[in-house]
């Protein structure tokens, strides 16, 4: 075991920035793992919330390779699903499995911190799979029932952010670490503007926005069991000329939910009721992901309503010509491991994995109902064939497509000028 100071922060930004907003950090032990290179390795860990999960407040497991001199090899690996092993006011059990990297002398494990919720953590191991053997690699004070918190350490930590030894909860032993990040002020951002944010009662639920600039009304609709915060690199150069609406979702974001069965048709209801409230008549849309989906409903339902519309990365259906199998594969197994761990089929972000798995259930030919000129982008690498992308540009009447070479589903976070100025060339 070593004592080693390494920079591998510089790497969660792009991993945690654009997906949530509020405090973020990692406490983890870089462990020595030279010898086995290209291996496979399991990490576990304990978890307890003390609050309810949010999609802006959650603890995973994180790994990450780091050469000699301590550097961050390549991106952080992470449970890139919080929810699939949470279960609510019970200890949680999480694990992460990946390939180590063939140049990493070292791998930082241990847990990723975003949002302002208390949690309490314990009992970390870590394994290797050496052939039919799976091998543990001791990791010091794993338990947390040593005096002192070496030799874990914390990185990008809030100042008001507390890390403790307690023993008022514990998954074994007499001890665990308390991470509370309840004091911590977070920065207002896109998606939690206390000075632009207000609450709509809509169709049953309160729906969250926020809005940006001056001009005509254009709306956001993003993507499922995120939030308007996916578009925080749109929102500066959109708000230059229009005025930006940021919408979240019933059941994501801050907006909440109720026990409606969860579709597009009733979202796409959500934003129409909405858009009468606000008193616009006539909107231009970019909507991303789900939020093409809901967009190309509200625009076949309601053609009035969308003046022009952008979307991205959207689907009619889904079976094996509109989306990858290995995507839906990805999602069954979320789902399974779900419901391995209890995870209530009321729990949102189970419900939100379901409707990606069942729907939209969209008929082509309906999409002739749509009025508005419509720019239908995707990445290249998407989600879904571009021959699906084809389809849905052929049907729509007054339509255009655009497809983003060398880019994937995430197009309008890793391209974002080039996204952006389409997106802008487009509505003017």
């Amino acid at each position: 075991m070593m004592n080693i100071s390494f920079k591998l922060f510089f790497f969660l930004t792009f991993m945690i920035c654009s997906k949530i907003y509020g405090q973020y950090f990692m406490v983890c032990q870089p462990v020595e793992i030279e010898k086995h290179q290209g291996k496979n390795f399991f990490l576990e860990g304990k978890i307890f919330y003390n609050d309810e999960i949010k999609n802006n407040s959650w603890v995973v497991l994180s790994a990450l390779f780091l050469d000699e001199k301590g550097t961050g090899i390549k991106n952080t690996i992470y449970n890139d699903d919080a929810g699939a092993y949470y279960k609510q006011g019970e200890w949680s059990s999480y694990q992460l499995n990946g390939k180590i990297d063939k140049k990493a002398k070292y791998i930082a494990v241990g847990i990723t911190v975003a949002g302002s919720g208390s949690y309490h953590v314990d009992d970390f191991k870590l394994f290797i799979q050496d052939g039919k053997n799976k091998i543990e690699i001791p990791l010091r004070n794993a338990g947390f029932e040593d005096i002192s918190l070496a030799p874990w350490q914390s990185q990008n930590i809030d100042k008001d952010t507390k890390l403790s030894l307690t023993n008022d909860k514990y998954f074994s032993g007499k001890k665990s670490l308390f991470v509370d990040n309840s004091n911590v002020n977070t920065t207002s951002t896109i998606g939690n503007n206390k000075k632009a944010g207000k609450f709509m009662d809509v169709n049953g639920v309160k729906l969250y926005y926020e809005v940006y600039g001056q001009g005509e009304p254009l709306l956001l609709i993003h993507g499922n069991n995120a939030s308007m915060a996916s578009f925080d690199r749109q929102i500066d150069a959109l708000s230059k000329k229009y005025m930006v609406i940021g919408l979240d979702s019933r059941g994501q974001g801050r907006s909440t939910s109720d026990n409606k069965k969860l579709t597009y048709e009733l979202m796409a209801d959500d934003v129409n009721t909405f858009l009468d409230k606000m008193n616009l008549k006539n909107v231009n849309i970019l909507g991303w992901s789900d939020g093409g989906n809901i967009a190309v409903i509200l625009g076949m339902e309601h053609p009035d309503k969308v003046k022009k519309m952008a979307i991205m990365g959207t689907v009619l259906y889904n079976n094996e010509t509109s989306v990858f199998p290995d995507i839906n594969k990805i999602l069954n197994e979320q789902v399974k491991e779900m419901k391995k761990n209890g995870v209530s089929e009321n729990d949102m972000n189970y419900r939100l994995k379901i409707l990606l798995l069942t729907e939209p259930n969209i008929n082509p030919d309906s999409l002739k109902k749509i009025k508005a000129p419509t720019l239908v982008m995707a990445g290249e690498h998407d989600v879904m064939p571009e021959k699906h992308t084809k389809l849905i540009a052929d049907k729509i009447p007054n339509s255009k497509i655009l497809i983003f070479k060398g880019t994937d589903h995430e197009a309008p976070s890793k391209i974002s000028e080039k996204f952006n100025k389409a997106v802008l060339d487009f509505f003017e």
